[in-house]
C-alpha cells in the first residue's frame, strides 16, 4: 500500500511552493491559471486526496506531547515503535500546524511523574498521549490534566480514573486465550507450559495471564503451567527461566512481554531446547526477528504498539481539531500471529501502512 501523498509532495514535483499547491487546490488567488492546472495534472497523477481531519485544521498551531518511556536499554523492544506511531501520523498531516512536544522519559531522575508535572507547569499543548500503567506519582500527575481539562489518551494499559478521553490497546483477555489455545492445539495433552508472566504490577501483563488461564479452566486441561514473573534483577528472572525448561515435562513455552521474549530465546538456546520445543515470543524487533527466522521461536505475538500509538494520535487529534468523541471509551487494537513463512512480510515494515 502506497503512502498518501501529501501537499509537500506535490510542491517538490511541481516546482512551486507549499504555499502555490494550497492556492491551486482550493481555488484561491495567488497562482497563475497556467501554474494552476500543472499543480492539479501533477496531484491527480500522484494520487493525492485531501486528509479530512487535517482539512479541517485552522491556522492556530495544535501542540500534542507525547510522553512515553525513551526507547532505550529493554524499553526499545516496544517502545521504538510507540514512538514511531505517534510521530508517523504526525507527518502525515505535516502541511499544517501541527506541533509534536516529545517527552521521554527514563527510571530514577526524569521519570513519569516528574517530566509530566514539568510539562503541565511550563509549556503550552492542547493535548497528551501517554501510557496508562504509572506508578502513584505517575497517577497524581496525570490528575493534574484532568482538572485542567487537557484531553488525554492513553495507549497499552487503560487507567479510568485518570479522566482519560480514551485509551488504544489490545484487548489482552483475548490475547492470552490466543497463546492458549496456539500452545495447545500442538502439544500432547497433560504437558507441562512455561509461562513467562511478565510484572505483577502492570495491569497489561496480568490480563494477558488471566486469558491464559481462563482458556484452560473452560476447556477443562489439566495442563501444569510454569509461571515466572519479572523482577528488577535480570539474571534472576533468567536463571529461573532455565530452571524451567530443564523440566522434562515442559514441551512448550511462551511470554506475555517483550523483555521476558529476549531472556526466553536466549535460554533456549542454552539449554538446547530452541526447536524441540513449541515456544512463542512477544512482539516484534531484531532480536525477535533472529529468534523466529532462526527456528528459536515458533511463532511471534504482535501486540501492534506501532498502530496503537498511531491510531490513539488520530484520536486525539481529531478531537482536538473537530470535536470528534471517540466511539468507545476503551478502543481495541488487533494482535496477530507471526510465523516463520509470513515473517518476510514484516521485515520491511510495509504492514505498517495498513492502518
Amino acid at each position: 500500500m502506497e503512502k498518501r501523498a501529501t501537499i509537500k509532495d506535490i510542491a517538490e514535483k511541481a516546482g512551486v511552493s507549499i504555499g502555490s499547491v494550497h492556492c491551486a487546490l482550493i481555488g484561491k488567488p495567488g497562482v497563475s491559471e497556467q501554474t494552476r492546472l500543472r499543480i492539479i495534472k501533477v496531484a491527480n497523477e500522484c494520487g493525492y486526496r485531501p486528509n479530512s481531519v487535517a482539512a479541517s485544521l485552522k491556522r492556530k498551531t495544535v501542540r500534542i506531547a507525547a510522553a512515553f518511556p525513551g526507547p532505550t536499554e529493554d524499553n526499545r523492544f516496544f517502545f521504538t515503535y510507540v514512538w514511531e506511531g505517534v510521530r508517523e501520523y504526525i507527518r502525515e498531516v505535516s502541511d499544517f500546524n501541527i506541533e509534536l512536544i516529545e517527552v521521554p522519559y527514563y527510571k530514577g531522575v526524569n521519570n513519569h511523574a516528574d517530566e509530566l508535572s514539568e510539562l503541565i507547569n511550563h509549556r503550552e499543548f492542547d493535548g497528551l498521549l501517554t501510557v496508562g500503567y504509572t506508578d502513584m506519582g505517575g497517577k497524581i500527575s496525570l490528575q493534574q490534566f484532568k482538572n485542567k481539562n487537557i484531553p488525554v489518551v492513553l495507549i497499552a494499559n487503560d487507567l479510568p480514573q485518570s479522566g482519560r478521553l480514551c485509551c488504544v490497546q489490545p484487548n489482552y483477555q483475548i490475547v492470552g486465550r490466543t497463546l492458549a489455545e496456539l500452545i495447545l492445539r500442538q502439544i500432547p495433552a497433560g504437558s507441562g507450559i512455561l509461562l513467562c508472566a511478565g510484572d505483577l504490577l502492570i495491569p497489561a501483563h496480568n490480563q494477558i495471564v488471566q486469558g491464559f488461564d481462563a482458556y484452560l479452566d473452560e476447556h477443562h486441561l489439566d495442563n501444569p503451567v510454569y509461571k515466572v514473573h519479572a523482577n528488577k534483577i535480570k539474571q534472576e528472572v533468567y536463571d529461573h527461566i532455565v530452571r524451567e525448561l530443564k523440566r522434562e515435562n515442559v514441551k512448550a513455552c511462551c511470554c506475555v512481554n517483550a523483555r521476558s521474549s529476549v531472556l526466553l530465546g536466549e535460554a533456549l538456546v542454552e539449554t538446547g531446547k530452541a526447536g524441540h520445543i513449541i515456544a512463542v515470543g512477544s512482539d516484534l524487533f531484531d532480536e525477535n526477528i533472529n529468534f523466529l527466522s532462526s527456528g528459536v521461536f515458533t511463532n511471534l505475538l504482535l501486540k501492534n504498539p506501532y498502530r496503537q500509538a498511531y491510531m490513539a494520535a488520530k484520536f486525539l487529534l481529531e478531537y482536538l481539531i473537530r470535536g470528534t468523541q471517540p466511539s468507545m471509551e476503551v478502543l481495541y487494537v488487533g494482535s496477530e500471529i507471526v510465523f516463520q513463512s509470513s515473517l518476510p512480510m514484516y521485515e520491511n515494515d510495509s504492514y505498517r501502512l495498513i492502518i
